[in-house]
C-alpha cells in the first residue's frame, strides 16, 4: 500500500500576525521541524501545499531541504483549508492508495506517532484514520483513495469531520496522550517556546 503525505502550510496566520509558519523554533523554524518529523515517516513521495508568502516558505524549505519535496501552490488559500486539500488530491500520482494529511503549525506531531498512524492504516484498510489527543482530534489523518472524490468537495475550514462523522463504522481513532500545540496566536507560540 502506497501512502503518500501532505503538509498543509498555505494559511494567512491571520491571528498570529505574522507567518507563524517562519517563527523560530529549536534551531530553524516551525515549518522545517514539521517537515523533518514527516520526513523520517513511511511515505512514498510528501507535498507541501504553498500559498501565504509563497516565495518565503518555499525559499526556507529549499534552502535546508533542496528539491525533497513537492511543491503545489494554493492560490484561492483565502478561500479556507479545504482548498489545499484539493491541491493535495489534484496532484497525487495515481497509484497512491491513500492522503496522510499533517498541519504546518504543528511541530509537536512526533514521527513515531506519523508511522503508528500509518502501519495502523496498512494493517487495517479502513476509509479513515484519525488521531485523537486529550484536546480532541489531532494529526495525523490519513483518507483512502476511495474517498478522493468527497475530499475534492468539501469547502471552507471545517474539513474532515463531516466525512468521519459520515464513515464513523469505518474509520480507526488512533489514541494519543501527547498534547498536540496547534499555534494561532502569540499565546500559542509562547506556550510551545516557553
Amino acid at each position: 500500500m502506497k501512502i503518500s503525505g501532505t503538509v498543509l502550510a498555505a494559511g494567512k496566520s491571520s491571528r498570529m500576525g505574522c507567518n507563524k509558519l517562519l517563527l523560530p523554533y529549536k534551531e530553524h523554524t516551525i515549518i522545517e521541524e514539521v517537515l523533518l518529523r514527516i520526513s523520517n515517516a513511511d511515505l512514498e513521495e510528501i507535498m507541501i501545499i504553498t500559498g501565504f508568502e509563497r516565495a518565503r516558505v518555499e525559499g526556507v524549505v529549499r534552502k535546508k531541504f533542496g528539491n525533497r519535496f513537492k511543491m503545489v501552490h494554493n492560490d484561492i488559500y483565502n478561500m479556507g483549508r479545504a482548498e489545499s486539500i484539493k491541491r493535495a488530491v489534484e496532484n497525487v500520482p495515481g497509484d497512491i492508495d491513500a492522503l496522510l494529511f499533517i498541519v504546518g503549525d504543528k511541530p509537536t506531531v512526533k514521527s513515531d506517532l506519523i508511522n503508528r498512524a500509518i502501519d495502523e492504516f496498512k494493517r487495517k484498510s479502513p476509509s479513515i484514520l484519525y488521531i485523537m489527543t486529550p484536546e480532541g482530534r489531532g494529526h495525523p489523518i490519513i483518507f483512502a483513495k476511495k474517498l478522493f472524490g468527497e475530499l475534492l468537495e468539501l469547502s471552507g475550514d471545517t474539513v474532515g469531520n463531516e466525512l468521519i462523522e459520515k464513515y464513523e463504522n469505518d474509520a480507526i481513532e488512533l489514541i494519543d496522550d501527547d498534547i498536540q500545540v496547534d499555534i494561532n496566536t502569540p499565546g500559542d507560540y509562547e506556550e510551545l517556546t516557553g
